[in-house]
């Protein structure tokens, strides 16, 4: 088994563990593993990298989305450390890498073959779950409401550049039906642990896990997929 696949492994296990150690209330012991998982999968994607013959501008962009994606990590982690009312600012800095992360990832795939118009459907999935959990009192979005329909807009690119890859097939294809979908339960989850009402804020210690494990399985693929692409 190659380097790479034991890290991308590692990764996923130790976000985890993030998720046991948050339901603790373990805060540092949970900061600490948190931040092994994305080095982890940084780790994974630049020895995927110095296994290519020569980069390319697709692997470098996945790259610099996985570097994105670390920093908002280290920003999102600090949060819990916080005096309560600088949470929700740290909440919306640690969001902005993940962002413009995002927007990486979809340029990146979307460069690839041509689009398949039928998956334009996925679009306003996103959106509208949160909107609708918003109708019904389940979240309390407030101002939050318009930035996190437009994040949920780019959770649906996000998931169509995944599917329109997959669609095409080859081994990078093969992998890509997955992250999209696992970004998706992650910021959904997410969003749900932090805005959730009644029912929702019972769920919290499960959502943990919803939050923790999809989105280190999502950066593990592309991270392994640098080697591919």
């Amino acid at each position: 088994m190659t380097p790479q696949y034991v890290l991308a492994g590692a990764n996923v296990t130790a976000a985890l563990v993030t998720a046991v150690l948050r339901n603790r209330g373990m805060e540092r012991a949970r900061f600490v593993t948190k931040m092994a998982s994305s080095m982890l999968f940084c780790a994974t994607a630049f020895i995927a990298a110095a296994s290519r013959e020569e980069m390319n501008t697709q692997a470098a962009l996945m790259l610099g989305a996985l570097v994105l994606g670390m920093v908002g990590d280290i920003v999102l982690g600090l949060d819990l450390f916080a005096a309560p009312e600088y949470r929700k600012f740290i909440f919306v800095l640690g969001g902005t890498p993940f962002f413009f992360g995002h927007l990486l990832y979809i340029v990146l795939l979307l460069s690839y073959g041509n689009i398949q118009w039928h998956l334009v459907a996925v679009l306003p999935i996103v959106p509208m779950f949160f909107l609708l959990l918003n109708r019904f009192n389940l979240i309390k979005l407030d101002k939050m409401m318009l930035p996190l329909a437009l994040y949920g807009l780019v959770l649906g690119t996000m998931m169509l550049a995944t599917f329109n890859l997959a669609s095409q097939g080859g081994q990078l294809g093969r992998w890509m039906w997955f992250p999209g979908v696992l970004f998706t339960v992650s910021d959904a989850s997410l969003f749900l642990e932090r805005f959730g009402r009644g029912p929702l804020e019972r769920m919290r210690p499960a959502l943990s896990f919803t939050v923790m494990v999809p989105y280190y399985a999502a950066q593990g693929i592309f991270a392994l997929a640098v080697a591919w692409l």
